[in-house]
């Protein structure tokens, strides 16, 4: 093992370097990992990227960006370990939960997690299959509050906008119990992708198809993984008894209807991930058809197109493709 590893940083606008820096240390309670794949999230890369705040009102953007960010959708095995850990060198884990941005990411030969931070994972899951733990979780956090609130079971389920997030949740409905999952979202591949992983049907934004709020066929519940003011007020439309609000807003929203039960986030926690990893291991989740590509590193520009063009869903980067 090399005293020195290589690490993404973004030292401005549209400038990303692959720098090289030590091999960090774990301190008490922290595990190193020798990272093997790690997954875009791909608004937080191309706003970073672009320089762009991802909602109104929030501060410009400071480079150079913290090395590492804002990678944090990783697999790898752990390499050395901190005082006080209970897993053990060796043991193949995923992230579930992101560290912030002022820490070291995981774009990233090796990385510094807290214990408490990752989840051990069987050793022969391919990495594309969990690797996007982390976003799983977050997706599961708010699919079980809406089972336990309304619930899920025996009903017409939407999901608005299908990116990673919202294939996620159809998946996710599905292993619930609904009746059927309905995907809505303006491309074509997608509506294809999310009917292959389970939905009836999938929709253009705004299709005739999609009944209104009231109408027989409506949706009972969905969940927006858009984060559109007008993409959330067509979805609140055509849904009868409540919405997931699960994207980030890039605007306010209002409420169209006052009978309508509105979920927010409830934010991340160990239960929703330890949901996410079982469904992965009983194959009701498959989140691989979600690495569009795996590249390494040093074509990271080539990843942050295929995103903006939706060419591709996510991008895995492997680190060893580059040695």
């Amino acid at each position: 093992m090399s005293d020195t590893m290589k690490i993404m940083q973004f030292a401005g606008v549209e400038r990303m370097e692959l720098i090289t820096v030590p091999v960090p240390e774990p301190g008490p309670g922290q595990v190193l990992v020798k990272v093997k794949a790690v997954a875009t999230c791909p608004q937080w890369d191309m706003h970073i990227y672009y320089g762009k705040p991802m909602v109104d009102n929030q501060p410009p953007i400071p480079y150079p960006y913290t090395p590492g960010q804002p990678g944090h959708e990783m697999t790898g095995v752990i390499v050395r370990t901190g005082e006080g850990c209970s897993l053990p060198v060796g043991r193949t884990v995923s992230a579930w939960r992101d560290q912030g941005h002022h820490r070291y990411g995981c774009y990233a030969e090796y990385v510094v997690m807290d214990e408490v931070n990752v989840l051990p994972v069987p050793e022969d899951l391919p990495y594309a299959k969990v690797v996007s733990l982390e976003l799983a979780m977050c997706v599961a956090a708010s699919i079980l509050r809406l089972r336990n609130t309304v619930g899920i079971r025996g009903k017409k389920c939407g999901v608005n906008g299908l990116g990673p997030a919202g294939l996620i949740a159809v998946q996710m409905m599905l292993a619930e119990g609904a009746s059927e999952v309905v995907g809505i979202d303006p491309n074509a591949e997608r509506r294809e992708l999310a009917v292959s992983l389970g939905a009836s049907a999938a929709f253009e934004p705004d299709d005739e198809s999609l009944a209104l709020r009231g109408e027989p066929g409506c949706l009972q519940v969905a969940i927006d993984c858009a984060g559109f003011p007008q993409a959330v007020a067509s979805l609140m439309d055509r849904t009868d008894e409540a919405v997931v609000l699960f994207a980030v807003k890039k605007a306010d929203y209002i409420l169209r209807h006052y009978t309508l039960t509105v979920i927010g986030y409830p934010g991340h926690s160990r239960e929703a991930a330890e949901y996410a990893l079982r469904l992965i291991e009983e194959q009701k989740l498959d989140m691989s058809p979600l690495n569009s590509r795996e590249l390494p590193f040093e074509r990271y520009e080539e990843a942050v197109r295929l995103l903006r063009s939706q060419e591709a869903i996510k991008i895995c980067f492997v680190p060893e493709l580059g040695e």
